[in-house]
């Protein structure tokens, strides 16, 4: 295998991953704060892909314009879904078997609008109208703007909300509802208002890298649907509970996917057509060996530091 495949396979394997991240990260968060597996998910992505692609081509295509709007859009998305479905099963106290098989519903409902949507208007498989440039050019890589905004954004706007949630008041109250809802709300939380803020950040972030997705790739009514066995992977390695495991666990599905992909073909004659199993048996080997995932591992380096 050459030098120039390897270099574009690792340059890939950046970037997907920095995406990952930034859809992976909410449902850590969903799982932490809210006690939910969230499948919506995916379609909070696409909504914020189609958002962006809409903007991109009616209103303007700066993409700093594509991401606010993809920001909003998906957030306002989440959190009706929590109104509408979520907050009136948490009254009645439902079981979390429950509240998983409503997120298949709510997933499949948006899913089918968007659907609709996309046929009325055919905005089936188009790529955000964002001009691709070359930035930079070398014998063994060539790198485009979209790169560039591609993974710098997902990397800021992960450090920002892990900022957000150690050093905020919010974030403090994410974290004491996280830990104990009924306790959080006996030393004075508000709670819903914790929740309802929790989801316009769960959704605002998947609307993001929705419309980077779009900037990178193409859109379609199944852009996240697609995306979200690596995303639960990557959320599953971090143990559905750590943030940085979940960061890392993106960027290692992603090297499994494209860099070790590329080099069993190669070397092993393995058909790319097996790269949809990766993720899937990712999740397989986390369950089987260590389902904590990355989070002892944690746990253990910040006792060796005491």
């Amino acid at each position: 295998m050459s030098g120039a495949v390897l270099i574009d396979s690792l340059v890939r394997s950046l970037q997907v991953g920095s995406l990952y991240a930034l859809m992976a990260i909410g449902i850590t968060l969903t799982m932490s704060v809210m006690k939910l597996p969230n499948f919506a998910h995916a379609e909070y992505i696409t909504a914020g892909a189609y958002a962006a692609l809409i903007v991109s081509i009616s209103v303007s295509a700066h993409p700093l314009v594509v991401i606010v709007v993809a920001f909003a859009a998906s957030a306002l998305v989440a959190l009706f879904s929590h109104y509408v479905c979520y907050r009136p099963l948490e009254k009645q106290k439902s079981s979390r078997y429950t509240m998983l098989l409503a997120s298949f519903a709510v997933g499949l409902i948006l899913r089918y609008i968007l659907f609709l949507f996309v046929d009325r208007y055919d905005l089936f498989d188009r790529r955000i109208q964002i001009p691709l440039e070359i930035w930079y050019r070398s014998p063994t890589i060539i790198l485009t703007n979209i790169f560039f905004w591609v993974v710098p954004t997902s990397i800021i706007l992960v450090i920002a909300l892990s900022s957000l949630l150690k050093y905020t008041p919010l974030g403090r109250e994410m974290r004491a509802l996280a830990a104990n809802t009924e306790l959080a709300r006996v030393i004075g939380i508000r709670v819903e208002r914790v929740k309802s803020l929790t989801w316009l950040l769960v959704g605002g972030l998947a609307g993001v890298a929705g419309a980077l997705w779009g900037i990178y790739s193409t859109v379609h009514p199944l852009t996240g649907w697609l995306a979200i066995l690596s995303v639960f992977a990557a959320a599953i390695l971090g143990g559905l509970s750590s943030f940085v495991g979940t960061i890392l666990g993106a960027y290692v599905v992603s090297l499994s996917e494209n860099t070790l992909m590329q080099v069993l073909n190669h070397y092993f004659g393995l058909d790319f057509s097996f790269k949809p199993a990766i993720p899937f048996i990712i999740i397989l080997i986390v369950l089987f060996l260590r389902p904590q995932g990355f989070t002892e591992l944690f746990r253990r380096a910040a006792r060796l530091e005491r």
